[in-house]
Formats: structure tokens, sequence, C-alpha cells
């Protein structure tokens, strides 16, 4: 016996991935990035790097509270200086 209806096969559901906390090369991503770097470096005990690792966690705090969305010139300037410095 044949079937009288015609079923349609079933599609395969696809999950769609997770979103990310923060953006893949977004600003915020790249302060993280700074701030972690600041964080695990070895070579570095003093008090300067616990003023620089304030510093950039206050400005991830305003980006993430919305305050700003792009970094001045000065600020930018000094992140440089810190990646180059935690290099």
């Amino acid at each position: 016996m044949k079937p009288s209806k015609k079923v349609a096969a079933k599609r395969v559901v696809k999950k769609k991935p997770a979103k990310r906390a923060v953006r893949t090369g977004s600003i915020e991503h790249k302060l993280l990035q700074l701030y972690n770097r600041i964080n695990y470096d070895e070579t570095q005990t003093s008090k300067p790097k616990h003023i620089d690792r304030r510093w950039v966690w206050m400005l991830i705090e305003d980006l993430q509270n919305k305050k700003f969305t792009k970094l001045c010139k000065e600020d930018f300037e000094k992140c440089n200086g810190l990646w180059r410095k935690y290099d």
C-alpha cells in the first residue's frame, strides 16, 4: 500500500552561535586585552602598574556605561604607550 499523503521532510534547525559579551575588535575588547596584559605582567610589580590598570578599567567602565563611544586623542595615545610598556 502506498501512503495517500506525502509528508515533507523535516528541516534541521541550525543553532545560532552564542553572542559574545564584547564584540571582537571593538574598543572595549582592545581595552580588556590591555587590562589583562597589565594584570598578568610578571616583570613589573610596582605601584605604576596598579595605577595603569585602574586607569584602563575606568575607561572600560565608561564605555560600558555608555558615557562615550570613542576615545579622545590623549586617551588612545596613553593606551598606545601602555601597549608598548607592557609588551
